[in-house]
């Protein structure tokens, strides 16, 4: 059965709900406002559209806009799956969760702000958007599913200032233009035993990992004998893959060789160098400014003065050099 009841003609302004707490609204602009409390019930899978196959009020091609108001806490699985004409988005602070296929294939959207409130972004929710070049990511994001922005347009990669924890198989594959990747030291696990999360990113130049121990490769499938998921190591899976020679891999000081020997980083093992040379990692605050003497950052603690690009730099009064 259809969750999304029509409640108006399909001529000017059209309107539904979704399950018993959420409504929508059309307007022919192209704008589809859903508002209410709580989390959305989602379709039964991709061959049931939210809006266009089984639900006749509303041909998804239609959809330019989307603006979900305060009260929404999730986006039901596949809600806007294949909105190809779908090229704007704005979601609320009290958005927690983005659920599986919710913008695969949006093959028009070019960027997107995700409010700091999410946590977790499910499997292929990005997956084809082949346009979508550029992603503001939650401060309280914790988990990114397989998939999450397979087969993309992103030119970066900026998880630093997250709280994420794990990553799923192939979540950022197949990036081709993507040429920088930063990695939050909360980072402890990237899952699969396919392609790792950033297989076949030809173009990537640089990447950071503020992590100080090397995150694992885990299987992550289903447990179906003991319950959970499977935690057993993986030794096959590289998280980079497709890169030249001139890729560097920017690791905190000290963590050198454990990257070099870790499963999912011994395919990098050459390209692998430390970031800042002279700045201990500490629980201290730095006040770093470029060579001019202009402020850079303030009060920055050390991991994340690992994120500074090449150049030459006062820290602390110091002069240091990144590499």
């Amino acid at each position: 059965m259809s969750l999304f009841v029509c409640m108006g003609a399909f001529a000017g302004n059209v309107n539904g709900t979704i399950g018993d707490n959420l409504k929508w609204t059309f307007t022919n602009d192209g704008t589809l406002t859903i508002s209410g409390t709580g989390e959305m019930q989602h379709a039964d899978g991709n061959s049931v559209y939210a809006w266009g196959t089984d639900n006749h009020t509303l041909n998804r091609s239609l959809i330019k806009k989307v603006v979900v108001e305060e009260g929404v806490t999730s986006l039901g699985e596949y809600i806007f799956w294949d909105c190809q004409s779908l090229t704007e988005v704005k979601l609320p602070n009290s958005l927690t969760a983005l659920r599986k296929e919710c913008f695969k294939h949006c093959s028009v959207l070019r960027s997107i702000t995700l409010p700091d409130n999410i946590s977790i972004i499910g499997e292929s929710a990005f997956e084809e958007c082949k346009a979508l070049e550029t992603v503001t990511f939650p401060k309280n994001l914790k988990e990114i599913n397989a998939k999450a922005f397979y087969n993309c347009n992103l030119k970066k990669v900026d998880l630093s200032q997250t709280q994420v924890e794990t990553i799923g198989m192939g979540a950022f594959a197949h990036n081709v233009q993507c040429e920088e990747v930063y990695l939050p030291k909360t980072l402890k696990t990237f899952f699969g035993t396919d392609e790792g999360a950033f297989g076949d990113c030809n173009n990537i130049k640089k990447a950071v990992c503020l992590a100080v121990n090397p995150p694992q490769t885990l299987d992550g499938g289903e447990d179906f004998i003991n319950g959970g998921i499977k935690m057993d190591p993986v030794d096959w899976v590289n998280i980079f893959t497709g890169f030249d020679d001139d890729f560097v891999l920017e690791v905190p000081a000290g963590s050198e060789d454990k990257y070099r020997s870790a499963n999912g980083w011994k395919n990098a093992a050459n390209n692998i160098v430390t970031g800042i040379c002279g700045v201990k990692a500490s629980q201290g605050k730095f006040g770093v400014y470029d060579i001019t003497g202009k402020r850079y950052m303030n009060h920055a603690d050390a991991q994340t003065v690992n994120t500074l690009k090449r150049g030459v730099y006062i820290v602390n009064g110091k002069k240091v050099l990144v590499k």
